[in-house]
């Protein structure tokens, strides 16, 4: 299919309009625009004008989603309107472009008007060749109310098209407002058609789009998978284990499945300097940006697989900068044309643009908060020595490293108030050493919604939710690798009675460890996990690496540091010290429960049958033959599964700051410990939330005096009535 110029998605933008105050929220004096030449059967032009609704609906909703959380702060030279998000000062909607509900609604009404008309039953050869489209375009309303819900938390939930001023259903809508406990119920029939859609035709596809300056791929950037959207959907609302348990599934399908959902290893790299009797250690991630960021034409193998893109110039189309240009980038659009005549004297005008950018400390008004840099600096970087089968040798702890990401996502650049560190994430440049850009930044065309560590990392949070913090943890370390997970097998163990010598035989389970293995798993949760399908990892798809190791190394067996007994240990009771509360398992007990040995070769004495029997035969339990069945396995531990779960959102702060989902990650995860019976407090999860985003500007490591917060703001956000903005005043 040919190359269309990016500007094919905005000349169909039906009522688009310019950027709405509050009292235009559903742009209803445009409306009628949206009847005018639309055919049910052919409505490419009409998609691509929702998609590109989206690009405006898209760069507001990152802006939101990352300057509220706990990884970023404002500067000197911050504006009024940014400083008042940031601080939760100046919220109102409507009086500030960011501030704006309309911009969601836009793509609702969109999808409305679509839905509406769309002939969802127009064949050609036996094909529905409309449902694949209509498809996308019920995930990408379900997509919306979600991010509408995360910002607002009950908002007007309309299905059917606005086309004039007077409905009054901003205020009282007739299919009532959605919130995160209802939203999924209110979409469950468009989820249910949309899935059936894609697994019956696929995904559409329209080629390539150029921006000016790149392609990208229609199929590998601006398509919502249904499994993904579904389980996000599933994960917000958060209610019960079957929600984790359907979300995880809805993960797994997608995982599994998918032909760009693999983590293939791209570590920050270390170089080591020795001088004399010194040695230095510097960090080089341009593996891990090049692999993460910095690709522009996006295709399988790239990480970032759903996203928005943005045009060169606006003789492309929209151009979304708002984002660097906060991070403190200036920037300079340009275009050339060039043309070409072939021998048959016909020539051929190209044009093309391109966006440069360039880091000015006066235009920055985003930095990385201390917060951020604490907790990078609280990991430790690993260096292993293999030989040359592979193997392990001996590993070294370099002093005062850190987490490598740091260096990729937010590096020391030298201005002319001294070195200040930039978040590049929308503007990468792949010459970092020791810490330090030199310069060379490049503009990133495409906004990222999905991409495939930030999956995962959602993964290891239904599944911890669900019950299993073992398999949760291994996602942050080791990966899953259907060669790192052992076996589960049984056997028969023989007890002995000292004082009578009666024997008592019983079936139990083991797993013979695996060198480098996930040998970290407990018998307990493997026998929990033999039921869950989405626990399955036999099949030769699943060969991740650890999402931790991008920054700080792959993990071995020789690694005593990054462990699942000290790790979360550890973190119980910081969440003690923390919470002031007790758990009712507390870091003294949560590992003291029995556990199998899982060494090679020691399933149970009395296996083979060497010991003589003296039971009663016809006693259940007193034969080898006719042994008592296992116990049932023990369930996971509270305290654990909160542990884990505060490290799962340490990791998404390493992995995926800056990115725009850090904000919605705290409010949910936070919500799922305030709905968590076990939570050794009332409101448990909203203090968690308000306590990291009010130490922000402290310079204190993760956990460091805990009694130490900005009190204004944690008291603000104790409340979750506080989290979301306020809807506008009609």
């Amino acid at each position: 299919m040919k190359k269309k110029s990016i500007i094919a998605l905005f000349i169909g933008l039906l009522g688009m309009g310019s950027v709405a105050t509050s009292c235009e929220d559903m742009l209803t004096p445009e409306m009628d625009r949206y009847t005018e030449n639309f055919d049910g059967k052919d409505t490419v032009n009409f998609y691509l004008g929702i998609m590109a609704n989206l690009q405006e609906m898209v760069e507001q909703n990152t802006i939101l989603g990352e300057i509220r959380g706990d990884l970023t702060t404002t500067t000197q030279y911050t504006s009024d309107s940014i400083a008042g998000i940031a601080n939760f000062t100046d919220l109102r909607d409507g009086d500030n472009e960011l501030l704006n509900r309309a911009a969601y609604y836009k793509v609702i009404n969109q999808c409305n008007f679509y839905l509406n008309k769309v002939d969802s039953l127009a064949a050609k050869n036996g094909v529905y060749y409309m449902q694949k489209e209509t498809a996308q375009v019920l995930l990408i309303r379900a997509w919306t109310y979600m991010q509408l819900v995360q910002n607002y938390g009950s908002v007007p939930f309309i299905t059917d098209p606005v086309d004039n001023a007077n409905t009054g259903w901003e205020t009282n809508p007739p299919k009532g407002f959605a919130d995160a406990n209802n939203l999924v119920d209110l979409l469950k029939n468009d989820l249910k058609q949309a899935q059936t859609y894609e697994e019956r035709y696929g995904y559409p596809n329209y080629g390539s789009f150029n921006t000016g300056a790149v392609t990208v791929g229609h199929r590998y950037t601006m398509i919502f998978p249904a499994d993904l959207v579904i389980a996000d959907l599933y994960l917000l609302r958060g209610a019960s284990q079957s929600d984790y348990e359907l979300a995880a599934q809805h993960y797994y399908n997608y995982l599994e499945e998918s032909d760009v959902a693999k983590i293939d290893g791209r570590n920050v790299a270390v170089a080591t300097r020795i001088s004399g009797s010194e040695t230095s250690y510097s960090f080089m991630p341009s593996s891990w940006l090049s692999g993460v960021f910095t690709g522009m034409n996006y295709n399988p193998s790239t990480r970032t697989f759903v996203g928005i893109p943005s045009a060169a110039n606006t003789s492309f189309g929209k151009v979304l900068t708002r984002i660097p240009q906060m991070y403190g980038y200036d920037i300079h659009s340009t275009n050339s044309t060039t043309s070409d005549e072939d021998d048959e004297g016909n020539t051929t005008v190209t044009t093309d643009g391109q966006i440069t950018v360039s880091p000015n400390i006066r235009t920055r008004q985003i930095g990385p908060s201390i917060a951020y840099e604490k907790l990078n600096a609280a990991q430790q970087y690993k260096l292993v020595e293999t030989n040359s089968d592979g193997i392990p040798t001996s590993i070294e702890y370099p002093e005062d490293t850190g987490d490598g990401r740091i260096s990729g996502s937010a590096p020391y650049y030298r201005t002319d108030e001294g070195r200040v560190r930039f978040i590049q994430k929308f503007c990468a440049t792949s010459s970092v050493y020791s810490d330090e850009a030199s310069g060379g930044f490049s503009f990133r065309y495409v906004i990222p919604v999905y991409r495939t560590e930030q999956v995962y990392l959602r993964f290891a949070e239904a599944i911890n939710r669900a019950g299993f913090p073992h398999y949760a943890f291994a996602i942050l370390r080791d990966g899953l690798n259907n060669e790192l997970i052992p076996e589960l097998e049984d056997s028969v163990a023989v007890t002995t009675d000292e004082a009578t010598g009666k024997k008592t035989y019983q079936m139990v389970a083991y797993f013979d460890s695996i060198d480098n293995g996930i040998n970290y798993l407990t018998i307990d949760e493997m026998r929990r996990a033999a039921d869950k399908p989405w626990l399955d990892f036999s099949s030769t798809v699943w060969t991740n690496t650890g999402i931790h190791a991008m920054g700080c190394g792959q993990s071995y067996d020789i690694d005593s540091l990054y462990t699942y007994d000290k790790v979360v240990a550890a973190r119980v009771e910081e969440e003690i010290a923390r919470s002031g509360a007790s758990f009712e398992a507390t870091a003294s007990s949560l590992f003291s429960s029995v556990k199998q040995d899982a060494e090679e070769g020691t399933p149970g004495e009395g296996e083979e049958g060497g010991e003589e029997e003296t039971g009663d035969p016809n006693i259940p339990g007193e034969t080898e033959e006719n042994p008592l069945p296992m116990a049932d396995p023990v369930g996971a531990n509270p305290a654990e599964i909160n542990a884990v779960e505060t490290l799962i959102a340490d990791e998404m702060a390493l992995e995926t700051a800056f990115e725009g989902f850090r904000y919605y990650d705290l409010m949910r995860i936070a919500r799922h410990k305030n709905n968590d019976v076990n939570s050794p407090v009332s409101n448990y999860g909203s203090y968690w939330m308000a306590w990291l985003i009010s130490r922000r500007t402290l310079d204190l490591a993760p956990y460091e005096e805990p009694a130490m917060t900005d009190g204004t703001l944690f008291n603000l956000l104790s409340s979750p009535d506080n989290w979301y903005l306020p809807e506008p005043t009609y």
